[in-house]
């Protein structure tokens, strides 16, 4: 009886000429129009009667990049869409894979070749406390534009490291006030141009004191490379 129904309404929606001539959507960014037109299964001409929102919508969530989506016929032609879509924040490296972590850090369904621009977090529990990193990284504009990478250590603490993935300057933050020890790092850094030393890692673990190590020095091959200075010197120090 409901399919007896279903083909009276179509053949009549037919009659009235409410057939489905155009998808209209808005909000596509990162959602590919073939993406959309698979899920969709829809054909121009087809009684729009016959689309079926609820399954449309089900199955448009479905695809990577949509966080929501509102869908619906406006008569006689048009099937209207609206998606709104997650905003990536950040690329989470992961078994040698590399996939968007959106706003909220949620790992987004698909994998990317490039960073175009984001930074890049590794650790098991990376993605979930991106945006909280972010937070606390955008506190300090000037220092936040030389991240390149985080890393998640033993799921306690981040170590972030500037300028360069490969060959930057390490900064190890504590488990405890990270956005504190990252004021820190750039009050310093303005005041007395820390970071433009020949250093490879600053360990701001310790709450009392600062530790950088500096870049290997061929001359002075089998000395301490590694300085220590006490937080209530620190001001003083050149």
């Amino acid at each position: 009886k409901k399919e007896s129904l279903a083909y009276f309404i179509h053949n009549a929606a037919l009659s009235a000429d409410l057939r489905l001539g155009e998808v209209y959507v808005r909000g596509r960014d990162r959602t590919t129009q073939k993406e959309l037109l698979d899920v969709l299964k829809v054909e121009r001409g087809m009684p729009i009667t016959a689309v079926n929102i609820r399954q449309s919508r089900e199955s448009i969530q479905r695809l990577p990049w949509v966080k929501t989506v509102h869908i619906e016929r406006r008569l006689p032609h048009i099937l209207y869409i609206r998606l709104t879509e997650r905003t990536p924040v950040a690329v989470w490296q992961n078994k040698g894979q590399y996939r968007p972590v959106d706003s909220d850090g949620q790992p987004v369904e698909t994998f990317v070749k490039k960073l175009n621009g984001l930074p890049l977090v590794l650790g098991t529990d990376a993605p979930e406390r991106t945006p909280e990193l972010l937070a606390f990284l955008a506190q300090e504009p000037e220092l936040r534009k030389r991240v390149k990478a985080a890393v998640r250590i033993g799921q306690r603490r981040w170590n972030i490291l500037l300028d360069d993935i490969d060959k930057g300057i390490t900064v190890r933050l504590p488990e405890k006030d990270p956005a504190a020890a990252w004021g820190r790092l750039a009050n310093l850094n303005r005041t007395q141009g820390l970071l433009s030393r020949k250093i490879t890692m600053v360990d701001l673990r310790q709450p009392d004191k600062l530790i950088v190590h500096l870049e290997d020095d061929p001359a002075k091959k089998g000395k301490n490379r590694k300085k220590t200075i006490p937080v209530s010197a620190s001001a003083k120090t050149r």
